[in-house]
């Protein structure tokens, strides 16, 4: 009836435990591990018994550490002692369960009446068993939760929860929201629908999952979550600091460098990113109706960092942060950083500061943009003063010193554009 049950015998003389195993056996219940005192006490001491047969004529000391031991503790369930001994050891018997025992045999073991054993140690165990029962069925559903959490983190972010202040998905409910200030980030994957288009369905997903196993866990050692994927586009927030943004762009630049040399190896196309940064206060809640949630992000520092990662096509650099970024990095912080000054993202009415950060650039280019950064600003200085001859001439003079400086030809072309414009308006540049 119980076969799994850990039967463990304390003291007693060798032929009167083969008797016990003799009875035992026969009610359908396991032999007892028969085991000397220290012995016992070890397998007590790690719960890797369901009963204990304590044999009354032991020393008082090794009968009340056996109880001891097999107590209930903060850390530890109990396991019942049934105490066995002779009617002449009523005195013992009595001064056992005072201290803890849950039963006794007062005489001793009689092959005629096998049940007298038997029963008491089936009886002691059940009664013990609904607190172990309850226990591994809290462990299943630790272990169900454990495993629903799991899952849904795969797809709604454990730090949305946390932020949520909800312990799992099933805690999730429609309107939860919080108002926080985090650093987004917005990534994409240069004339991916041209590079989609020489490949199946298939090679598209392994495409795509391959290149997200390369730079998604740069996002999580940086203290960032990855909030959503929108086709090739990644859309991740950073709720500690600019700093932890700006740091995982960078260092994912330089994994994809590393990604499109396997790329090149294989026979595939290299690919390009570009990404967007900006910081700013932004809401975290669920939308939809009861039936059909789903966890989001409705911020306008949302839509603008969707806009400069927009920008870095225009300016042909892999990486743009908005001033606010800027602003938030510590002193020291060592990133190599080129104001672009205000410009008007698409829809907006404000212009807002964009800087790039050339960390990523090949060392002659990155050397270029260093030695040229105070004529840059100047011509900056020309520009925003609307002197675009003079701001053109400048920029001019910088893109001709190295071809790779993009932004400073942006500027020139840019320059000379709304130049010609105003001198057909009739106007003074």
């Amino acid at each position: 009836m119980l076969p799994s049950v850990r039967i463990v015998r304390v003291g007693g003389a060798d032929a009167e435990n083969q008797l016990l195993a003799t009875l035992l056996r026969g009610a359908g219940l396991p032999d007892p591990d028969c085991l000397p005192y220290p012995i016992a006490l070890e397998r007590i001491a790690a719960r890797a018994a369901d009963v204990i047969l304590l044999d009354v004529m032991l020393t008082n000391v090794e009968i009340f550490q056996v109880l001891r031991s097999a107590a209930p503790s903060q850390n530890a369930p109990g396991i019942p002692v049934i105490v066995t001994g002779p009617p002449s050891a009523a005195e013992r018997l009595n001064a056992c369960l005072q201290h803890g025992a849950q039963d006794f045999i007062a005489e001793r073991f009689d092959e005629r009446t096998p049940l007298l054993v038997a029963q008491r140690v089936k009886l002691c165990v059940e009664r013990a068993r609904p607190d172990a029962d309850r226990r591994a069925k809290d462990a299943d559903a630790t272990e169900v939760l454990r495993v629903h959490t799991d899952a849904s983190n795969r797809f709604v972010p454990r730090e949305f929860l946390e932020h949520l202040q909800r312990k799992s998905l099933a805690d999730v409910r429609l309107g939860d929201h919080v108002k926080r200030s985090m650093t987004v980030f917005f990534s994409d994957i240069r004339d991916f629908t041209a590079l989609s288009e020489q490949m199946t369905p298939e090679q598209n997903f392994n495409f795509l999952n391959s290149y997200l196993k390369q730079v998604n866990p740069i996002i999580r050692r940086r203290n960032g979550f990855i909030d959503k994927y929108i086709g090739d586009a990644i859309m991740a927030l950073f709720p500690r600091s600019p700093f932890d943004a700006l740091g995982a762009s960078v260092e994912l630049l330089h994994q994809v460098v590393k990604y499109n040399r396997g790329r090149r190896a294989a026979g595939y196309v290299p690919i390009r990113i570009g990404i967007g940064l900006h910081v700013g206060d932004l809401i975290l809640g669920t939308i939809g109706e009861e039936e059909r949630m789903q966890t989001t992000v409705i911020s306008d520092a949302v839509n603008l960092a969707s806009r400069i990662e927009g920008m870095t096509k225009t300016f042909r650099v892999p990486l743009l942060v908005s001033g606010d970024v800027v602003a938030g990095l510590p002193p020291g912080h060592g990133f190599k950083l080129r104001h672009l000054s205000g410009v008007k993202a698409k829809g907006k009415k404000k212009s807002i500061e964009i800087f790039e950060c050339y960390d990523n650039d090949p060392e002659d280019l990155m050397q270029h943009k260093n030695e040229t950064a105070e004529l840059f600003e100047r011509g900056m200085v020309e520009f925003r003063k609307g002197l675009f001859l003079t701001a053109g001439d400048i920029f001019a003079r910088i893109a001709q010193r190295h071809d790779g400086d993009t932004v400073a030809a942006h500027y020139r072309d840019s320059c000379t554009l709304t130049a010609v414009s105003a001198r057909r308006g009739g106007l003074d540049t």
